[in-house]
Order: C-alpha cells, then structure tokens, then sequence
C-alpha cells in the first residue's frame, strides 16, 4: 500500500511539474540596435551586408516592413518602445542631459521592464541606456533587476569613456556602481552579460533589453570584420559601418546557440528593430549606413529615419519564413508582448495597440491605422496611406526641400515610398484634413503649422553685407540676412547662418548715410539641436567704414524662459544716423554643465539682421 501510494505520488508530482513547465510564461529578448539604417540587412535587400544570424532570425519568424519608430533619435525612441507611450507623453521628446545627476525618463512611467517584473519575470538591461543619468530615471529604478552597459548616448568600446567633446568622463555601469573592464571590447563585455543572465535565469521567465550600441559611431570594428569588408572591396566608410552590423550579427548568432543548448528557443520571443536611422553625423564620418528606397536618416521624420528593420520570432507560436506588410509602431511592442504572454494588464491606458492577433494571423490588418510624430519644430501627421510633414528635413541628402513650398510635404505612400515628390498643392483637401487631425491631436498644436513667409521691407534689403569674421563652412550665403525674410524655425531651411563655438560678425554698408531707428537681429534656439540663443548683440556705427565707435548693446526681446525651441530677437530702439554698421553677435561657446552636450562647442543661428 505504501508502494502505491509512492507511485501516485510520483505520477502526481511528476503530471504536476509537466503542467508548470507547460504553463511557464515565455521569455523575452528585445534587442534593439543603434543609428542602424532601414536597408541595412541581407533580409532587408543589402548586397555589400553579411548578417546570415539575423537573416536566419527573419526566416524563423515575421520580418515587417512598414514597421516604425516613434522618433528619428535615440533617447526618445527608447523611451517610446519602453514605455508604450509617444515620447511626448513618455516625458522625453528629445535626447536627454548627459550631466551627472540630470533627469531623463520620469519615475511615474510604467515601464515594459516593471510590467514583466510585476508579472514574476526576471528583467535585465545590458547596453546602452540613454535615459537619463539621475537615479530616478536609472535602469534599475525603471523595473530592471540587473543593468550593465552605458548611461550617456555613446562610448569608445574599448576606454568605455564618453564619445564626445568635453571632459574625459566614464561611463560604464553595473546596477547603478560604477565598473572598470580597461580596454575589453565592449560588444564581447555585453555578450557575457547576456549570457550569463540567461543562464542564471534559465529557468524562470526572463525579459532582456540588449540595447545594442551599434552601429552608432564611434565605427570601431574588429580587425576580422574590417578585413572582411575591405577585401570584399567595401569603400570607407561604408565598409566599417558593415563591419558594425556583422558585429551585431555574429553576438545575435551567439545569443540564439545559447537558447538552443538551454532548450530555450521555442520558450522565448525575440524582437528585433532598430532605434532610429542610420546617422549622417560628423562622427559617423557623415554615413556609411543606407536608407534603402526611403529618403531621410537619423534625425528625420522621413520614411529613413523611423521606418526601420524590425523582426519578432517565436518558434513554433508564431508564423514563420513570413514578411508583414502591415502598419506597426514600437509602441505597440508593450500590449502586444504582454497579450502574447499573457500578463495582466498594464497600469495605465497607453499610445500603444495590441496587435498581437495580427502576428498570430499575418493576414490580418493591423488595428493601427494611423500616428503621429513630433521632434523640435518638425511632425509628421500619417493616416491610412497619405503622410504630411511640416518642415521637413532630408538627413540623406538625397534631394532638395524649399523653404516655402515644401513646409507642408505631403506623401502617398502606398504609391512612393521615396517621399522625393511632395503632392501638397495637387491635395490641398488631404493636407487640410491631416492638419486639422495634428492639431487635434494632444501633443499638436494650431501654432506648428507652417506659416506663408512674409516679405519684411527694411533698409538693410539690397544693401551690401561681408563677414569680418570666419563662416562656418556649410553657412556662407549670408545673402539671407538681408533678404527681408525671416526663418523658418529649422536651422536647414537655407534661411539661417550657423556658427559652432565661435562668434559671428558682419559689415553692413547702406550705400548712403541714413537715419535709422531700430536695429534687430533675429535668432533661433533649439537646446534637442545644440543651438542657444547669443550671449550678447552688439552694434557700432560708421561713416566711413573704417573708424566704428558707440558701441549699443541689443537687448532680447522674448520671453521664453522654459521654452526649448523658439525663434526670438535682438533689437535696440535708438535714432543713429549711419551709413555703415558691424553688428557683432557672441556665441556662448560651450554647451552649459545642464546640457546633454555639456562641455561641447554650442551652436548659434541667426537670419534677419533688420534696420529701420
């Protein structure tokens, strides 16, 4: 009897581990990839890219390809896919401080890392982070119970010191302390990371944000994929961005061996997709990266900048071999993943949908049928197939814009994909509707829309003007600060002149001696672009051209103490008969310890120098 009642025993422990074992939620890898452009993947139709890994995770799974990010830069495209909110909601719109201390994403948001620990996951970071350096908006205050990786935007993979102007400052971190690993490679330092988490969580369900750093610059590839590329005949830079992405893929191929010898494969979900598009940057060596048949990189609402490689996989769960048309938005990641793990619901409503049924079925049409972004002065409004931007910029450089006629762009994407011809004035209707649909929208307002730029007549128009001092090399047409036209506010419309770390000064010969009675210099400030208003605007008059004296300091006119962008004014109201002026504006030279750029050169924009 006692014999029988052991074996049932037995059987009864034995039926019920099966049952837990059968009823253990699903793992969970996010990773997401840095500055990585939309055509840059053999799965995604590059010929010169070698990612067999990440091709193969395409095979495994749904490889989508009207899949987006709801920012072209990093921190809020982070803050987006972590939080299932727009970034404007998320509480970061634009890249954050790199300062000691400063914050980033706020304490109250419910993260996808909280929502799986408060599910029983375990949950880890290991990468870049990018979200804030104070404490509150640390990775381990955010739901992560382990993090390792990086804080600011970038490091040197080796030094693991921050990859910008300024002072040296370490940035590499382990739950919150700082850890030393000199001269170790930091692509391999993530992969041990990675792998020992999983090991040592193989066994409860785990959720991992690899926040890959690459193929964001610095471009720092091992010497076995730089020779690859340059014997395949690769040019520069180019061939180190590919390098870049072969590094990634081989840490993937990596990551997927280790599931499999843990029997972990057919138990875990993985997503894969880029932050933002490939960067045009100084730094990147101004790209290397391909937005395939998209116009637009990093830092462009264009389809390049947010319309990017995105893959999920979970063998034998869902489809496989399979390419989605269909529309999808990182921060729909967060409902989609909990539904397909069968977590309880998130806390608060969010911007995300669940399309979860949708990847169970690719037949099905996605729920999202419309989104809109919003970063600095430019948005973009998308509904069914038709896409409005106000203010566009083209970071790839793959045509011109004019500064009035393009201010409202308007695409129909299921018949161009390219957005090189702008349709605005054929559909004024669609663009009428798509504004009234923006500023409907919590986040838009009456006053982004782009406004008919007036001709301002003032004595200065047709006069002479030179520079006393060197121009930066990519603003010389100094022409536009006598042209009676004000900017719009995008330091690229071609209305701006911009001077990094250095100050400006200009000569302005009225042909003949005049009265005038205000003098005005107008200016932009655009802290997400390193742009701040001058220090100081000064002026001296002349008659002669050569003895200029009385010196008048121009005082601001604006009032936008807590604003970050916004164009302003310098004027002085004093009668002064002249016939020529030098009107003197100060940069403020560095970006201030507040700054994500503390301690880098800061940029200066001014257009319109007016004199009445």
């Amino acid at each position: 009897m006692k014999k029988l009642s052991l074996t049932i025993l037995l059987l009864f422990l034995g039926f019920y581990n099966l049952t837990a074992q059968n009823t253990k939620k699903p793992n969970v890898i996010v990773i997401y990839t840095d500055d990585q452009g939309a055509g840059d993947l053999g799965c995604y139709g590059a010929t010169d890219i070698f990612s067999p890994n990440i091709d193969k995770l395409a095979e495994d799974g749904i490889r989508f390809t009207k899949a987006y990010v709801a920012a072209p830069v990093c921190a809020p495209s982070r803050a987006a896919l972590l939080t299932g909110n727009y970034p404007q909601r998320a509480g970061v719109p634009g890249n954050t401080s790199a300062s000691i201390g400063s914050d980033g994403l706020p304490d109250e948001q419910y993260t996808m890392a909280e929502l799986f620990k408060d599910n029983g996951y375990k949950t880890a970071h290991v990468g870049k982070w990018h979200l804030g350096m104070s404490e509150e908006s640390s990775p381990n205050n955010q739901g992560f119970d382990y993090s390792f990786g990086h804080l600011r935007g970038c490091i040197d993979n080796y030094s693991h010191f921050f990859f910008w102007e300024g002072p040296n400052i370490h940035d590499l971190h382990e739950n919150g302390k700082e850890v030393f690993y000199d001269g170790k490679y930091f692509p391999d330092l993530m992969a041990e990371k990675v792998d020992a988490f999983i090991d040592e969580n193989q066994k409860d369900p785990f959720f991992l944000f690899y926040a890959i750093n690459m193929p964001h610059y610095p471009y720092q590839p091992t010497q076995k994929w730089k020779k690859y590329y340059t014997d395949k005949g690769v040019d520069f830079p180019r061939s180190d961005y590919g390098a870049f992405i072969s590094t990634i893929d081989e840490r993937i191929g990596m990551l997927i061996n280790q599931l499999d010898s843990l029997g972990l494969r057919e138990d875990t979900i993985i997503v894969y997709q880029s932050d933002n598009g490939y960067s045009t940057e100084v730094r990147a060596f101004n790209g290397g990266g391909s937005s395939g048949p998209y116009r637009g990189a990093k830092s462009s609402l264009f389809e390049g900048g947010i319309r990017l490689p995105t893959i999920i996989s979970w063998k034998g769960n869902l489809p496989e071999n399979k390419v989605s048309k269909q529309f999808l938005l990182n921060t729909d990641w967060m409902p989609t993943l909990s539904s397909l793990c069968g977590l309880e619901n998130q806390k608060s409503a969010i911007d995300g949908i669940d399309l979860s049924s949708m990847l169970m079925n690719t037949k099905q049409k996605s729920l999202r049928t419309s989104a809109f972004w919003k970063y600095g002065n430019t948005w973009v409004v998308r509904d069914g197939k038709w896409k409005l931007i106000a203010y566009p910029k083209d970071t790839s450089h793959k045509g011109e814009l004019d500064l009035e006629s393009d201010a409202l762009f308007l695409s129909n994407l299921d018949e161009d994909v390219s957005e090189m011809t702008n349709l605005a004035s054929k559909h004024p209707e669609i663009v009428k509707k798509l504004i009234k649909k923006y500023t409907e929208w919590e986040y838009g307002s009456i006053d982004d829309i782009p406004k008919k730029t007036k001709i301002i007549n003032h004595l200065a128009v047709d006069a002479i003007i030179e520079s006393t001092l060197p121009l930066h090399t990519n603003y010389k047409n100094i022409e536009v600060l006598i042209d009676g036209k004000r900017g719009y506010l995008d330091y690229s419309s071609g209305q701006w002149i911009g001077q990094e770390g250095q100050d400006l000064e200009f000569l302005i010969d009225l042909k003949k001696e005049q009265t005038i009675e205000k003098i005005s210099c107008g200016y932009m400030q655009d802290l997400g672009n390193w742009i701040f208003k001058p220090e100081q605007v000064t002026v001296r008059i002349s008659s002669n051209g050569k003895d200029f004296k009385n010196t008048q300091f121009l005082t601001d006119e604006e009032n936008n103490i807590n604003k970050k962008t916004f164009k302003g004014k310098f004027s002085i109201d004093k009668s002064l008969r002249t016939r020529y002026l030098k009107i003197n504006i100060q940069n403020i030279g560095v970006c201030p310890p507040s700054h994500e750029g503390a301690g880098s050169k800061s940029w200066m924009f001014i257009d319109e120098l007016y004199i009445e």
